[in-house]
């Protein structure tokens, strides 16, 4: 509990004993007088105090698991970010890997899932004239559907039969000359492609078949019979004329039909859009997927970036005052393992009475003290920094933590007990008494040997000493209870 007291900077007040008369010789009384002097006064709160730093870093993981490395001791010095603990992490390691199948998993269903709703987009698989158009907007259609006939009529193609041993000199590139039925004229053609096995014809015969493809002049038509020659080699057997292309376009989902930008006479192109089907059920499953494997990336990527949790690192850097954790202990998540201190964060914490707190603000001087063992007293200057907000209660006394900041503090270590002064007030040459002498604002003045009781006013008080502001001098014998 703090206590107060006024420190007299003068001398001692000087305390005589007056013999007025001995009771047993004179029959006069002796009284015990003191003359008031001028200095200072000092008003001070005293207690003991704690060596202790100020807001220490605590080391806590963020996870538990048993302690694979340990590298540091109490009293070492580390640096902010220096790696102090390393925690198994082989957990951790396994709910990765899950998260990574599952991960692939759902990205092979994403796939899946886009390529069904891909396929709701018919495209031509080949290069002509729409022939024919099977279907319209609103129809339901399902997968294989006929869609539309996209045949080349510009390109034409026809297979005919040649003796076995014409077909030998025959090679794909020959250039060729076909003639037509119906047809004046001859067109030039080129062999695509020479047969490797021999066809039966009318007769008992047999040839070997040849394809030629050439350009249509613009009055030829599928099913047109064309004879040609190669060379000197004359086909054996007139053949119809067919288109290069001629392909049906079928529905690659089931659904209804949403768009159909064909109709018969339009021209098209390998890839191009046909016909646009509308699948809810499809597009609505690629959704679903793709946020499953959108939710399944982060999951991994929240339990890879976990990794650097089971590295324990130095919140700060300064000196390690505990350690409470090895290598081999067992760590839990959120229980401290070490604490770290910054040696100029050294401070000292005092408890003070409720009753004397209002009388310390931040700012006021304060003088800390100890001794050692071989009865040194060392002493060091402070000031208060800090005052709590909240008090402890015991005992049905309130304290109140006050924090002092040091000026050096080579010598003191944490958890010291320490005397403390904190200097409240102060105030230089001033006449002071006893503060036993003054008794409800009076003072008896012995006066040509008789006591005269003197009203005065006082000022500064505390610790036994009060000051005088009016009603005495120096010159004055005052009477001591």
């Amino acid at each position: 509990m703090g206590k107060t007291i006024c420190r007299a900077a003068a001398a001692v007040c000087l305390v005589c004993l007056l013999p007025l008369s001995g009771c047993s010789q004179t029959g006069q009384a002796e009284y015990t007088t003191v003359h008031p002097d001028v200095g200072t006064i000092e008003n001070v709160v005293e207690d003991t105090g704690l060596v202790a730093y100020r807001d220490p870093f605590s080391v806590i993981p963020l996870v538990s698991g048993k302690i694979l490395s340990c590298s540091f001791e109490e009293g070492d010095t580390v640096a902010e970010g220096a790696e102090l603990y390393v925690i198994d992490s082989s957990d951790l390691e396994d709910q990765i890997t899950q998260a990574k199948l599952s991960l692939d998993s759902a990205a092979e269903a994403c796939r899946q899932a886009e390529e069904a709703c891909a396929d709701l987009t018919v495209t031509s698989h080949a290069a002509g004239s729409v022939t024919a158009v099977h279907v319209h907007v609103g129809d339901f259609v399902s997968t294989g559907t006929p869609i539309a006939q996209v045949e080349d009529q510009i390109n034409l193609t026809v297979t005919l039969p040649f003796a076995k041993e014409d077909a030998q000199s025959i090679t794909p590139g020959s250039a060729a000359v076909v003639t037509f039925s119906s047809y004046a004229d001859s067109v030039p053609g080129t062999v695509k492609r020479v047969y490797d096995t021999t066809t039966a014809l009318a007769g008992g015969r047999e040839g070997v078949n040849v394809e030629i493809s050439f350009v249509n002049p613009g009055v030829l038509t599928s099913g047109t019979i064309a004879m040609a020659r190669v060379g000197n080699a004359e086909c054996m057997d007139g053949a119809a004329v067919g288109y290069a292309t001629a392909q049906s376009i079928y529905s690659t989902q089931s659904g209804q039909v949403l768009t159909l930008p064909i109709q018969v006479g339009d021209a098209v192109t390998v890839g191009e859009t046909v016909m646009t089907i509308k699948n809810e059920s499809l597009t609505n499953a690629a959704a679903n997927a793709r946020l499953s494997k959108k939710s399944a990336a982060v999951s991994l990527a929240q339990l890879e970036a976990k990794r650097e949790d089971y590295i324990v690192l130095s919140p700060a850097g300064g000196v390690v005052s505990a350690r409470s954790c090895k290598a081999g202990d067992f760590a839990s998540a959120a229980a401290p393992m070490a604490t770290i201190v910054q040696e100029q964060s050294m401070c000292i914490n005092v408890p003070i009475d409720e009753i004397y707190i209002d009388r310390i603000w931040p700012g006021q001087q304060a003088e800390v003290a100890f001794t050692t063992d071989s009865g040194e007293e060392r002493t060091y200057a402070a000031s208060v920094r800090r005052i709590d907000e909240n008090g402890v209660t015991s005992g049905g006394v309130t304290d109140y933590t006050v924090e002092l900041a040091l000026e050096a503090t080579e010598g003191l270590k944490a958890g010291m007990n320490v005397s403390v002064s904190i200097l409240t007030e102060q105030k230089e040459n001033c006449l002071r008494l006893p503060e036993r002498a003054v008794s409800q604002g009076t003072v008896q003045v012995l006066r040509e040997g008789k006591p005269e009781e003197v009203a005065v006013e006082t000022g500064l008080t505390g610790g036994g000493y009060v000051e005088i502001t009016s009603g005495l001098s120096e010159s004055d014998e005052v009477i001591l209870p």
